[in-house]
């Protein structure tokens, strides 16, 4: 498959891989999306979503504590919270204690008027928690891909006592190890787009989440852009080499537009 001649532009993005400790070992928050969600439509990813023009403001960066600017700005940062409690209704902020319970009537809102943030915070006499995310790294959608996102990943440790609950674009929550998340794809009975299931093959090296969290902070957090390759044993996605991860290709199966066109087939096949 050759890469269209001009390919479409990719569109600034944040997620959150949000940890918890378990008895066997770190688990990941994981959402199902819609099949009717806009994007990723179908597929088990990481809470996230569009970098909206609010997510720069001055109103709304004054309502935080933020992180460091490198190596993924502040709106990204702010970002990647946003989307998080659009989607999951899971806060990181400082404030009230049940502050997440109380904004909640206002999510549908929020997803469709993101300018109302800054307003929202400021009745509730809260502080948004940017400096408890930890950079991990960024993924640009490969060229062939017809739909591309310059998505910066997040991860950060899950507050006590919140619960993820379903919105518009995610029918499920579910918390799992990154093992198990891999072998039900393997199954085919969930679908993992190929950022996604990088990512968990890293997770899956850590056994707490402390550990995960301070891999996070030393780095590297290179900007990764997956490529076809054409090898001996057939196509193949691949990576930087140096690159923070397990392995650095894998089979071309395992790319979201191969993904994507399973996933589509066994819809079309359902009576």
């Amino acid at each position: 498959m050759s890469a269209p001649a001009s390919p479409s532009p990719a569109i600034p993005s944040a997620a959150v891989m949000l940890l918890r400790d378990s008895g066997g070992g770190i688990e990941v928050l994981m959402q199902r999306r819609r099949d009717q969600a806009s994007a990723f439509a179908g597929v088990v990813v990481f809470p996230g979503g569009k970098v909206a023009a609010i997510d720069a403001h001055p109103d709304l960066h004054a309502a935080a504590d933020l992180g460091p600017p490198e190596p993924f700005e502040p709106a990204r940062q702010l970002a990647a919270l946003r989307e998080l409690f659009e989607e999951s209704a899971i806060l990181l902020a400082r404030g009230a204690a049940d502050a997440h319970l109380r904004l909640l009537p206002h999510r549908d809102r929020l997803d469709k008027a993101p300018d109302l943030w800054p307003a929202l915070l400021a009745e509730h006499g809260l502080r948004l928690a940017a400096d408890l995310l930890v950079p991990w790294a960024r993924w640009v959608t490969p060229v062939f891909a017809p739909r591309r996102f310059d998505s910066t990943l997040f991860a950060a440790a899950a507050p006590p006592g919140q619960q993820a609950v379903g919105g518009s674009e995610a029918e499920e929550y579910v918390w799992a190890r990154p093992l198990d998340l891999l072998a039900q794809a393997d199954r085919e009975e969930i679908y993992l787009v190929f950022v996604t299931r990088m990512n968990l093959m890293r997770l899956a090296q850590y056994a707490t989440v402390a550990e995960a969290l301070e891999a996070g902070r030393r780095g590297p957090h290179p900007t990764i852009q997956p490529a076809r390759a054409e090898t001996p044993e057939g196509a193949m996605v691949r990576i930087l080499p140096d690159a923070p991860y397990p392995v650095h290709q894998l089979p071309f199966k395992y790319s979201s537009t191969a993904i994507d066109a399973r996933r589509r087939e066994k819809l079309d096949r359902k009576p």
